[in-house]
């Protein structure tokens, strides 16, 4: 359950699922009164706090959000076909539910209004269920919060049209035309609607660029190191580019990195799942990355260090930023790894920012034992070191449309000590426009 506060104004202190008799409120939402639970005891307590259960009937891992007036807090995960959770609440505390990893609301397929339920401090112990037949509506056009149509009146459309067309479509639809732009086919369309047509790279660019690194007298103060290249012609072993460059990061800029991710907060990494059809993807818990992660926006990106290093980046690579995604940055604990994956899609890539060509990972700690990058495939391993910089491609030198599957790779177990690293991961296409439009599956 989640964390709650004392007293009848606190926060539920933690929650589960719904249904029973359903009423139709005057917005159209289906309105739940529940059953009592008998075995749930009928008591409150002294903070006026009282119990209620959540029974998920539907076949939707679904996720509990108390609605706190604006965007809701999710208060629990309650598993699909008969899962259960209880919640610890307070009276007239009303809840909401969405299908896991997304905000897309669960509605009564009947009435098509989406299904809420309220607690009562007269009839503590109820049982609410979420009914066997629910689903996201068959309207993707909804506004899914109750804060929408302030949002809206505030200028919310125009300052995050992509989260907002998503998540509040009926309150954006008439400045935005958001009921055509909530088909991503239409919105994220590169030519049509992005105008961002401009690769990174076309054939051979990606070779130039990796042999300058290597040759040029103005990459030395960085100490290129080139640990694979094709036919070893430039050193190391032969096979896709693989370089470090040994003093990259000031410790100005690993402190500055380091400092804005505890300020963004760590949370557990996550992989994306599938789609649904407004473009958005549901947000997984990794069995094969342990880490925590955050992402450096707003305040982090316009710390000093952040600033700087990201400039030194577009200076090499001459890629612009508008092509990366923020700084991921990254915390290792002991005994925490990510196996072995692939940092872009298989085969092309039909998203409007097109494939991640390039990885450009910053150690911001030494790690005393463990915690190497390892290539698979190419039998590269290479140890943390702060201020060190290891770059890799993703895609092929002939076709950076098409990833390359050699460059398969694994984050160690960290053995003592802890690992900080952050990366840039540069894309073929522009990035900034698509995700200002709802168009990268994230919608933090």
């Amino acid at each position: 359950g989640g964390g709650g506060g004392g007293g009848g104004g606190g926060g539920p202190l933690a929650c589960w699922a719904l249904a029973a008799e359903a009423e139709v409120g005057e917005d159209g939402t289906v309105l739940y009164g529940g059953d009592e639970d008998e075995d749930a005891g009928d008591v409150l307590g002294p903070d006026g706090s009282f119990s209620i259960t959540v029974v998920n009937s539907s076949p939707h891992r679904a996720d509990v959000h108390w609605d706190d007036g604006w965007y809701g807090s999710n208060v629990g995960t309650v598993e699909a076909n008969g899962g259960s959770m209880s919640i610890d609440t307070f009276d007239s505390h009303s809840f909401f539910v969405v299908r896991h990893g997304v905000r897309e609301g669960l509605f009564d397929p009947a009435t098509d209004g989406q299904v809420k339920f309220t607690a009562s401090s007269s009839r503590p112990g109820q049982r609410f269920a979420i009914p066997t037949d629910a689903a996201p509506s068959s309207d993707p056009c909804r506004d899914r919060f109750t804060a929408c149509r302030k949002t809206a009146e505030t200028g919310g459309c125009g300052r995050s049209p992509g989260w907002m067309i998503v998540h509040c479509c009926e309150s954006c639809d008439e400045e935005l035309d958001a009921r055509r732009l909530i088909d991503p086919a239409v919105r994220c369309d590169r030519e049509a609607f992005l105008n961002t047509t401009e690769a990174a790279w076309g054939p051979g660019d990606l070779n130039r660029l990796f042999e300058s690194w290597a040759t040029e007298e103005a990459f030395r103060r960085y100490e290129p190191e080139v640990l694979s290249s094709p036919g070893g012609r430039h050193g190391g072993a032969d096979g896709p580019w693989v370089v470090t460059f040994g003093a990259f990061v000031t410790d100005a800029e690993c402190d500055d990195l380091i400092r804005g991710g505890q300020n963004e907060g760590f949370e557990r990494s996550t992989d994306q799942g599938r789609s649904n059809a407004v473009g958005e993807q549901e947000k997984v818990v990794s069995q094969t990355r342990t880490s925590s992660n955050a992402w450096c926006t707003g305040a982090c990106e316009r710390l000093p260090g952040v600033v700087s290093i990201t400039k030194r980046i577009e200076a090499v690579t001459g890629v612009p930023k508008s092509h990366y995604e923020s700084f991921q940055i990254l915390e290792y604990e002991k005994g925490q790894f990510y196996r072995r994956h692939h940092d872009s899609s298989a085969g092309k890539d039909d998203q409007a920012s097109g494939h991640r060509i390039l990885t450009f990972f910053l150690y911001l700690t030494d790690v005393e034992e463990g915690g190497e990058t390892h290539f698979s495939t190419l039998g590269l391993s290479v140890k943390p070191k702060r201020g060190k910089a290891l770059v890799w491609p993703s895609v092929l030198d002939d076709d950076p449309d098409t990833w390359d599957s050699r460059m398969y790779h694994e984050a160690k177990d960290v053995i003592k000590g802890k690992k900080m690293a952050a990366n840039h991961w540069i894309h073929q296409y522009d990035f900034e426009t698509p995700n200002f439009w709802g168009c990268t599956g994230s919608f933090s």
